[in-house]
């Protein structure tokens, strides 16, 4: 076949028709990951959750993803990846359905590590349709960037759809839009999408499965109980057998004939870094992207529509700058490039930390300015990032590059929102200790201690001076936890862009530059 009429197969009507579709489960699962952080206070006031599982609500998917996303990339090709698509999404509209209706904080728990875990198969398949729908190199890039941008707008996108749901419905709204979604994904898949063929080969090791997603859940289950209220044995040992799991896990590939984590791309160092950096990034900012949507609502006291609104700011920039990011290619080298995007999200996370001191008297065009700039900053890592991964692998391994790249994504959005939600967590409930109205009763206590929306809903059944001491000092609590998120940030991008500078100095990505 010809380069011009490879160029046309992926310039046809069915094939921009396709990737439109896969764009849609894509946009989904990330918007899922964020479209909590303006519900939580509304969650917590009427399910009480403790802290620990209120950050368990956000990031139990993620576990279950990071555990199962090697999996889905070894399922896909053994199956086919429309047919995973087509299964993952009935299942992704079926935990939709069960989240909605969560009648208490566990079942609700329980329904977003099955969003999590049917939602693992999206990226996988889509990679694997693009394939095959874009052959041409510059084709695929082109089509590779929308499907990045559509992660990067569902990612941005969802604190401002959660405050419209929230405006006009119960908090429940948030899941249960997705479910029509979900449906006419899987009846629009085998009309829109080709049929391609799995290969009936790739053996599935039960033990390595388990291993890994057992150990994650461990490491991050003790590590968060740990820090959220010291030292006890249960926490400990939850500590100490995710992280035997994990190394039985790492050792345990290096002895399989066919492993699900080929750690053998790991010895190309552009691709350590690059997994490395996305890593880092999604870390640093997760758990303050969470607290600015919340300190909108708690602390400036706008309306959930009103703060989903101003959170379309930083979500336009994000879109922007991931779909204009290979235009910096023209001027620098893609390590370059990517820590001078860790640089402006740096200045933006600065910004942040210096302006909410003000607490509610902040100015809330600056620190949506702030949270702008970090979104913009931090799309190149992803854009560039993501280039860098695929094309430091050899062609033969891109699929397994693929999916080490998504554990790494899954693992910082954990890692992310558990590290930055503990900071926040005993930044404020410390905080809020030592500020509580004298004679509060002990339990109305403890609940504001908890949350912030334990707090303000304490504050409803007290008397009207003590309900505004406590209110006040709940959201002086919440402007600490904020900084103290963004103090976490800025840590962590200083750190990307000091490692991309230097340690990705000469690497390439394989593109077609062709006009």
């Amino acid at each position: 076949m010809s380069t011009s009429r490879t160029a046309d197969v992926g310039t046809s009507t069915p094939a921009r028709a396709g990737l439109a579709l896969l764009m849609v489960p894509i946009f989904m699962a990330a918007l899922d990951m964020t479209v909590l952080f303006l519900a939580i206070p509304t969650i917590a006031a009427e399910l009480l959750p403790t802290g620990t599982q209120q950050l368990w609500v956000l990031h139990v998917g993620d576990i279950a993803g990071a555990g199962l996303v090697l999996t889905a990339g070894r399922l896909v090709d053994r199956f086919g990846p429309r047919t995973l698509l087509v299964v993952g999404m009935l299942a992704y509209g079926s935990a939709s359905a069960m989240a909605a209706f969560a009648p208490s904080v566990e079942l609700l728990i329980l329904a977003r590590m099955l969003l999590g875990a049917s939602a693992v198969t999206m990226a996988p398949a889509g990679m694997a349709l693009l394939r095959h729908m874009f052959p041409a190199p510059r084709q695929f890039t082109r089509a590779l960037a929308l499907f990045m941008a559509a992660f990067s707008g569902g990612m941005a996108l969802g604190p401002p759809l959660g405050g419209l749901l929230l405006e006009n419905f119960w908090w429940g709204s948030i899941f249960l839009v997705n479910v029509p979604i979900a449906v006419a994904v899987a009846v629009l898949a085998p009309r829109l999408l080709p049929a391609v063929a799995g290969t009936g080969q790739g053996r599935i090791d039960l033990a390595s499965v388990l291993a890994s997603s057992l150990g994650i859940a461990g490491l991050v289950y003790g590590g968060q109980e740990l820090a959220a209220t010291g030292w006890d044995p249960w926490s400990g040992a939850a500590l100490a057998a995710g992280l035997v799991l994990v190394v039985a896990f790492v050792l345990r590939q290096r002895t399989l004939p066919d492993p699900l984590l080929d750690l053998g791309l790991f010895r190309y160092a552009p691709f350590a870094l690059g997994v490395l950096a996305i890593w880092l990034v999604i870390t640093a900012t997760a758990g303050a992207d969470l607290q600015f949507a919340q300190h909108l609502r708690v602390v400036l006291g706008h309306s959930a529509l009103t703060a989903g609104a101003l959170l379309v700011v930083p979500a336009l920039a994000s879109v922007a700058a991931t779909a204009a990011s290979p235009a910096l290619l023209r001027w620098l080298r893609p390590g370059h490039a990517i820590a001078l995007g860790a640089g402006v999200a740096l200045l933006g996370a600065l910004g942040m930390v210096v302006a909410v001191t003000a607490g509610t008297e902040a100015s809330t065009a600056l620190l949506v300015g702030a949270a702008a700039l970090v979104a913009a900053g931090v799309a190149p890592v992803f854009a560039l990032g993501t280039g860098v991964i695929l094309s430091s692998a050899p062609v033969e391994r891109t699929g397994s590059a693929q999916a080490t790249q998504e554990v790494g994504g899954s693992l910082g959005n954990t890692a992310g929102l558990a590290l930055g939600g503990t900071v926040a967590y005993l930044a404020y409930s410390g905080t809020l200790r030592d500020d509580l109205p004298v004679g509060m009763d002990e339990e109305l206590a403890r609940q504001s201690v908890e949350s912030v929306g334990g707090a303000l809903d304490a504050a409803e059944a007290l008397p009207p001076d003590v309900a505004a001491q406590l209110t006040e000092a709940a959201q002086t609590a919440f402007t600490v936890a904020t900084r103290d998120a963004y103090l976490v940030a800025v840590a962590g991008l200083l750190a990307v862009a000091l490692m991309t500078f230097r340690g990705l100095r000469n690497a390439r990505l394989e593109e077609d530059h062709d006009d």
